[in-house]
């Protein structure tokens, strides 16, 4: 495994360390901000600048609206029998409001929710010679808020989120419906009644979701403490290199970036990206975050991320599997169907941007957001791995001359 594997143990104790010392980080925190610290300690022997970017944001904007979202689905329930076009226009708000907030994680509804300072923090790590391209390495600092429906159902809370998803817009449909009839003076027929008993029938699996997003906050370990530990393993591998001899890059900067608040709609990384978008792209430069890290048998590239509708660049993870290949790793590479990660972001800025993970993204595994993400589900392998991986590309992107 080359040099990653004398890292491997390094990485792992990190993990750890923080699970014991600072534990679960919500966003904007001052625990996430401790990490940052924290990680700032651990990448200043090899950089040679260190930044703090101090941003405003409404963490729990994200996913806080779930319990009114529920409210809005039972109100707009009793109205469809009464008066249809309001049902309408309460399901239709709420609807809205979750495809653009959650889905496509614009920042609709962030306005009415209290603000925040997060804090994103940055290495520099110049080359030997001339700087001609970037290389950026990122992870999250935050950990989730647990998903309380994700740990009560395990396995079925995917049909159960699918069923709840699928409740709203039937129930919009079902109200224009009724609000169309109604003003062509339509009467009421039984296939109205009928569409409202379905709605009824879905609000069992509704109700749970107002519990979706709570106070407690989650270890964090996989997501991403190990991200963060891989940032300051490829540091260590790095001031090893310069100072005693070993790959070290002669024209590429390296960029370390311990972002805040992903687990809030990746809203450190969208601030990261735009403010310093013309001078990321002043330069040829890529970007690899790192979410999900625990178990190498399920080492991932994702060429897509669906909810964001952010392409991955092509080349960035056609180099992914090259490297993970040429070291023996077997390597996914897929479409992130739900959710998104930080490298979403920056696709949307146009900056080449790949996302890996070692996570098993075929299923809901038992600790992705809840209170069993605890630093015994990371396999030190899966660090060593990810390190490995990283350290290749930036090695091919190195040796690629001007």
């Amino acid at each position: 495994m080359g040099e990653a594997v004398r890292h491997a143990d390094y990485m792992f104790k990190l993990v750890e360390r923080v699970m014991r010392e600072i534990g679960p980080r919500e966003s904007c925190s001052e625990e996430e901000k401790r990490l940052g610290e924290l990680f700032a300690e651990e990448v200043q022997p090899v950089c040679d600048e260190l930044e703090r970017e101090t941003f405003t944001c409404s963490p729990k904007a994200f996913l806080g609206f779930f319990p009114f979202l529920v409210s809005g689905y039972v109100a707009a329930l009793a109205l469809y029998y009464v008066l249809p076009p309001l049902s309408l226009i309460i399901v239709a708000a709420c609807v809205g409001v979750l495809y653009f907030e959650v889905i496509r994680y614009r920042e609709l509804i962030d306005p009415f929710f209290p603000k925040r300072e997060g804090v994103n923090v940055i290495g520099v790590i110049r080359p030997r010679g001339e700087v001609t391209r970037r290389f950026i390495v990122s992870a999250h600092l935050d950990s989730a808020y647990e998903f309380k429906v994700w740990y009560w159902l395990k396995g079925l809370a995917v049909p159960a989120m699918v069923l709840a998803f699928v409740g709203p817009l039937v129930l919009l449909a079902a109200s224009l419906a009724r609000t169309i009839a109604g003003s062509r003076g339509i009467p009421d027929t039984t296939a109205y009644r009928v569409l409202g008993y379905v709605c009824i029938a879905f609000t069992p699996v509704v109700l749970p979701f107002a519990f979706f997003h709570t106070r407690d906050v989650v270890p964090g370990a996989m997501d991403d403490m190990a991200g963060v530990s891989v940032l300051c393993g490829l540091a260590r591998q790095l001031r090893e290199a310069r100072d005693g001899g070993g790959f070290f890059p002669e024209n590429t900067e390296v960029i370390l970036l311990a972002l805040s608040s992903e687990e809030a709609g990746l809203r450190g990384a969208k601030r990261y990206a735009s403010w310093h978008r013309e001078e990321l792209l002043s330069l040829p430069t890529y970007a690899v975050f790192l979410d999900g890290i625990y178990d190498e048998r399920f080492l991932t590239a994702f060429r897509k991320e669906l909810w964001c509708g952010a392409k991955m660049d092509p080349y960035l993870v056609d180099l992914a599997r090259e490297v993970a290949q040429e070291n023996g790793y077997p390597v996914k590479i897929t479409v992130l169907t739900v959710g998104a990660t930080d490298a979403s972001a920056f696709a949307r800025q146009g900056i080449p941007s790949v996302s890996l993970c070692c996570q098993d993204t075929s299923r809901l595994v038992p600790q992705y957001h809840t209170r069993l993400d605890t630093a015994e589900k990371v396999r030190p392998q899966s660090l060593a791995v990810t390190l490995q991986v990283v350290l290749d590309m930036l090695r091919k992107i190195d040796g690629v001359r001007s």
